[in-house]
């Protein structure tokens, strides 16, 4: 649905906090307005209005549960923002009860209405059918388990997840996301159609956040025109297929978009380990590459290692191995190092890539020797250095 995106983030700007997303049986919904409408912070505003004018009202549930569009229980604040009347389930928000004030909750019950009552009377409903449903509920299920997995602790694929066509064979997973204006927000529909033109095939395409979508595609499709059979012929095959992807993307939707992909797997058997390790390589990509957008973890080895050590020890290994290292801060000598890096320390290369004479990057380098002590035309210094920019740039975003 649409509007959902949409209007979640405008009220999430407006108090502050994070929403969470819940879906409950109607039965479930109804229970919990029969034992807390007695309350008067859960009662309608209009029942309120008339019990204020000395009007008697009935304040049995049956009778206006359908006016209830939030509901106080514990410590958090319940909204219904959609009705699935085929699965008789309803979508709810949630959040801490004491991050909102009551006409803070008036205004949001308010612009739920404004949104959702128009669409409901147009026979509109949360889910267009029940795959949709199903990807949606696997989003959910998906956000909650990462918070755990770092921790060692999650969950098998349930029976019901597992049952989604193709998580039995082997699929090349992708993970998108998104940064664009609040009026050109990324419509999956939209989105899903994209894909499928460009994967020519039908695309799973999993919700995990407002802009943030998992798809897989069929390992023939992506890595079909690797020259060898080897994983590092697949690697290059899927990065020039990240890259066409990424551009058509980029094209097509307003905004700034990040990819990450994985080698061939299983979903059935993997699905939530491969989320997990796209979500970290996102991650880390963003903070260490700032001007890149597609982030394949393979290409992310040293900045996990990095990323894996403590600030104190990072300062220790800068402090002690870095004679200079603000030169880190010229734009120049940064293009410089990340580009020779990236070509394997190769002079001709990497001099071509930045279309510079040759000469020209051997004077850069030498500066970079004279200020620092290390040559990186060298293996020893190239991965110090490496590892010295690295820890740099993450410790200073600290």
């Amino acid at each position: 649905m649409k509007l959902i995106p949409d209007l979640k983030q405008q009220i999430e700007v407006i108090i502050g906090t994070t929403l969470d997303e819940y879906e409950i049986t109607m039965h479930e919904w109804i229970q919990s307005i029969d034992h807390l409408i007695g309350l008067d912070e859960n009662k309608p505003q209009h029942i309120l209005n008339r019990a204020s004018k000395g009007e008697r009202g009935s304040l049995e549930s049956s009778s206006i549960s359908s006016d209830v569009l939030s509901l106080h229980h514990g410590e958090r604040v319940f909204f219904k923002v959609g009705i699935n009347e085929q699965a008789k389930t309803v979508l709810c928000w949630g959040c801490d009860a004491a991050s909102i004030t009551m006409e803070t909750r008036r205004l949001i019950e308010l612009l739920i209405l404004n949104k959702f009552i128009t669409s409901q009377s147009d026979n509109s409903s949360l889910f267009k059918n029940d795959t949709d449903k199903q990807l949606s509920s696997l989003g959910i299920w998906l956000k909650e388990q990462i918070k755990d997995y770092d921790a060692g602790s999650f969950d098998p694929l349930p029976d019901s997840f597992a049952s989604i066509a193709g998580f039995q064979e082997e699929k090349v997973l992708f993970l998108l996301q998104g940064e664009t204006p609040d009026s050109q927000r990324v419509d999956s529909i939209v989105l899903n159609k994209l894909l499928e033109s460009y994967f020519g095939e039908d695309i799973t395409l999993i919700p995990l956040g407002e802009q943030e979508w998992l798809f897989m595609g069929d390992e023939e499709i992506v890595t079909g025109e690797a020259d060898e059979d080897t994983a590092e012929a697949r690697k290059e095959s899927l990065n020039a297929f990240c890259m066409g992807l990424y551009e058509l993307v980029a094209s097509e939707f307003a905004g700034v978009f990040h990819l990450s992909a994985s080698l061939p797997c299983i979903p059935k058997e993997a699905l939530l380990q491969v989320t997990f390790l796209l979500q970290e390589s996102m991650e880390l990509g963003r903070s260490f590459h700032v001007t890149q957008h597609i982030h394949l973890p393979w290409n992310l080895q040293l900045e996990q290692l990095v990323a894996s050590i403590s600030e104190q020890q990072r300062m220790r290994f800068i402090r002690e191995t870095g004679k200079d290292t603000t030169l880190f801060n010229d734009s120049e000598t940064l293009a410089t190092l990340e580009t020779f890096f990236s070509l394997d320390c190769n002079v001709s290369e990497t001099a071509k890539r930045l279309f510079i004479h040759r000469n020209t990057l051997v004077y850069r380098l030498d500066k970079i020797k004279q200020e620092i002590g290390y040559d990186v035309r060298h293996f020893k210094s190239a991965i110090v250095v490496q590892l010295l920019l690295l820890m740099y740039k993450v410790t200073k975003k600290a």
